[in-house]
C-alpha cells in the first residue's frame, strides 16, 4: 500500500476539484449579500404613520366629549335602586352579629338539621299579619223586564209591529218601509219612523229634528236644547224631546214660519228593542192646532211596542 500524497499546491488558494479541475468562477462569493425580499425598512428616525387621531399637543386640553346618555328609563333605574336597597338591607340584617356579643361567647354550632344553635335565647320572631283578600262578588246578570201593559196594535202599521193611531182629522199621505207621514189640513204634519236598532233617546230626538229640517228645507232654524222626559209607559226604556222653529218656502213663493217638536223613544230591550221618532210640525201662529193631538198619537205608538 502506497503512502498518501500531499495536497496539490494551489497558489491562488482556490478549492480544488476532486479530479484536479478548477471549479467555475461564477459561483457566488461570500462577500456578496443575498438579494433582499420586499421593501427595505425605513431609515432610523422615520416614524410609521400614526393610527387614529393625533394626541393633542402638550398643554392643550382634550376635546370635550358629551357624557353618554343612559338608555335605562328613570322608572327602571328607580326600581333597580329600590331592589338594591331592599336586598342590601336584607343582607346586612342577615349577616350582622349581635351588639351584645363578646369575645368569650361560645361559638354557634351547626347540627344535622342545618340550623344554627347557640347558648343565647333566640329573640322572638315578629309575626307578620296575614292578609286575606275579600271575595270578589260575582256580577249578577241583569234582570229582564217583563211587559206590564198589554200590547195594543191599533191604527196604521209603521214597521216591526209598531202602530200609530191617527187622531181625527189626520190622514196618511205617504209611507215607506220604516215610516208613515200624516197630514191634518190647515193644522200641520206628523212623521213616525221606526228603526230596528235601539239608540239613546236624546240622539233619536236630535236626529229626527235634523231629518225634518232637511225634508222641509227649513231656513233660519233655531233649536232648543234636547230634554229627557218621563217615559210614556213601562214599555219605553228612555224618552227625550226637542223643539225648534224655522221658515218654509212654498212653491207659490210664500214664506211660512213653522214650529216643530220631535220625540225619541227607546223600547225596553227585553220587551221590544226598537227606536221610534215621532215629529209634529205646525204653523207658528197656531201651534196648538197641531200639538194638541200629539200626546194621543204618541201614546198609541208606545202601547204598540
Amino acid at each position: 500500500m502506497s503512502d498518501p500524497q500531499p495536497p496539490v499546491w494551489n497558489p491562488e488558494n482556490r478549492p480544488v476539484h476532486p479530479h484536479g479541475a478548477t471549479p467555475p468562477t461564477d459561483l457566488p462569493q461570500y462577500a456578496v449579500r443575498p438579494p433582499q425580499h420586499g421593501t427595505p425598512p425605513p431609515p432610523y428616525g422615520v416614524q410609521p404613520p400614526p393610527y387614529g387621531a393625533q394626541p393633542p399637543p402638550y398643554g392643550a386640553r382634550p376635546p370635550h366629549l358629551p357624557p353618554a346618555k343612559s338608555k335605562t328609563p328613570w322608572l327602571v333605574a328607580g326600581a333597580i335602586a329600590v331592589v338594591v336597597a331592599l336586598v342590601g338591607g336584607i343582607v346586612v340584617f342577615m349577616t350582622r352579629g349581635s351588639d351584645d356579643a363578646t369575645a368569650g361567647s361560645p361559638m354557634p354550632t351547626a347540627g344535622y338539621t342545618d340550623r344554627v344553635t347557640s347558648s343565647e335565647t333566640p329573640s322572638p320572631t315578629p309575626t307578620v299579619p296575614s292578609y286575606t283578600p275579600e271575595p270578589t262578588p260575582t256580577p249578577q246578570p241583569p234582570v229582564e223586564r217583563r211587559r206590564t201593559l198589554r200590547d195594543i196594535d191599533k191604527g196604521l202599521l209603521v214597521y216591526d209591529d209598531v202602530y200609530v193611531d191617527p187622531a181625527p182629522g189626520w190622514k196618511k199621505v205617504h209611507s215607506s218601509k220604516y215610516s208613515v207621514s200624516l197630514l191634518a189640513q190647515g193644522r200641520g204634519a206628523a212623521y213616525v219612523v221606526v228603526s230596528p236598532v235601539a239608540f239613546r233617546a236624546d240622539r233619536i230626538a236630535t236626529d229626527a229634528a235634523n231629518v225634518v229640517v232637511k225634508i222641509d228645507h227649513l231656513v233660519a232654524v233655531k233649536k232648543e236644547p234636547v230634554e229627557v222626559v218621563t217615559s210614556a209607559n213601562s214599555n219605553i226604556d228612555s224618552q227625550a224631546q226637542i223643539a225648534f222653529t224655522g221658515r218654509i218656502h212654498t212653491p207659490a213663493g210664500a214664506s211660512i214660519s213653522m214650529v216643530a217638536r220631535c220625540v225619541g223613544m227607546t223600547g225596553v230591550e227585553s220587551i221590544h228593542n226598537v227606536s221610534i221618532m215621532v215629529c209634529v210640525e205646525g204653523r207658528k201662529d197656531d201651534p196648538e192646532a197641531a200639538f194638541r193631538d200629539m200626546p194621543r198619537m204618541l201614546a198609541s205608538v208606545a202601547r204598540s211596542i
